[in-house]
């Protein structure tokens, strides 16, 4: 029972010093993994029936578990959409939040401590009907789970999307895209997902079941460590996902692009073969060519009706089918690193979309 408060205590540890001042949202991620934390340890005092001190804490607990939603979205906003975090631009996302955090305050005030405490453990525990002010106090605790349900459907929702638009954008900025694509924060979402089915059914199940044995309470601790840790462990390996800088270049005023510019670029490729870089990036073009990225990208869209990792590994494939010819001993690991791919898994995907058949096979038909 005690796993997910270890794993979640050490993360926000990890995360927020370590990443202090360098990678925002491996920060933001430690904040998430605090509020896991009080989410956790809440738990453990309540269904080891330490009322008292569960008590004290349900109201920052109420806040806790209506944050982790909220405070996941802005960590995938900080990694796709947003640059910095403002209480301006963000606060949005807290507001309902605190809002069921300062009623269930409110109603412990006027509960008072003992009338606090006997609705923990009568309406809470034991599934009494709710008396005079208790009315108020479940009233505001079923609002909490409602709107915990709803913002699980909806920022699971919006978080698949922001996912999948900067995946998109990010073919126009990057060559190689295995180790850029944010599919590992697809995977927070499914482990999102999964922990919410589960926490659903243990809620039909019902809490006293749990405070009855608490044996049954090892597999969804297990459930929950194994997906925290994983969180944790992703999101500490992550890597920032772009960088801007400026350039010169303007569209001509007929809205046409600069003749040697299109010259400029295709020398960069077919001269000088800069698509041989396994890490080539938008940015490294537009050095070369003293422009900016969205000018190079927006050419490349309109020039050559493509992305720039599409216009990359066009002349990636037509000079790994130029080394087949030429050398028939290389291997084709050997090829997809010449030929500036990054692992033979993405040359592979690549040559088979462009070809319509496999590299094996190709070499088959030009050997016969």
């Amino acid at each position: 029972m005690l796993n997910p408060i270890y794993v979640t205590a050490f993360w926000a540890i990890a995360l927020i010093i370590h990443s202090k001042q360098k990678h925002l949202p491996k920060v933001f991620l430690g904040w998430f993994m605090v509020a896991a934390f009080f989410v956790y340890v809440s738990h453990f005092l309540y269904f080891t029936e330490r009322f008292t001190s569960y008590y004290y804490i349900d109201s920052v607990y109420t806040l806790a578990y209506l944050l982790v939603y909220p405070m996941y979205h802005i960590y995938v906003r900080l990694l796709t959409v947003d640059r910095t975090f403002s209480i301006k631009k963000h606060f949005k996302f807290f507001v309902a939040p605190i809002l069921i955090f300062v009623l269930t305050f409110f109603g412990y005030i006027l509960s008072g401590e003992e009338g606090g405490k006997r609705f923990v453990v009568d309406v809470l525990s034991k599934g009494a009907k709710p008396q005079g002010i208790q009315v108020y106090m479940y009233v505001v605790f079923f609002a909490g789970r409602v709107l915990f349900l709803v913002q699980t459907i909806l920022y699971l929702l919006l978080s698949f999307r922001l996912i999948r638009d900067n995946n998109q954008k990010l073919l126009h900025y990057y060559s190689n895209m295995e180790r850029r694509k944010l599919t590992w924060v697809q995977f927070f979402n499914f482990c999102f997902a999964f922990t919410t089915v589960s926490s659903a059914f243990l809620a039909s199940v019902g809490r006293n079941v749990f405070l009855q044995n608490e044996w049954l309470l090892i597999f969804p601790s297990i459930v929950f460590t194994s997906m925290l840790f994983t969180i944790g462990l992703l999101g500490f390996s992550q890597t920032p996902a772009f960088s801007e800088i400026d350039g010169t270049y303007d569209i001509s005023e007929e809205g046409r692009f600069p003749l040697q510019l299109k010259t400029k670029l295709e020398s960069l490729f077919e001269k000088e073969k800069v698509f041989k870089n396994p890490d080539l990036k938008i940015w490294d073009i537009c050095s070369m060519l003293g422009t900016n990225r969205k000018y190079v990208s927006k050419f490349i869209n309109k020039e050559y009706g493509t992305n720039f990792c599409s216009h990359v590994n066009h002349y990636r494939i037509v000079y790994a089918k130029q080394l087949v010819r030429q050398n028939k001993n290389l291997t084709n690991g050997q090829i997809a690193e010449l030929s500036g791919f990054g692992s033979i898994n993405s040359f592979n995907r690549v040559f088979q979309s462009y070809e319509k058949i496999s590299l094996s096979q190709f070499r088959k038909t030009f050997d016969s």
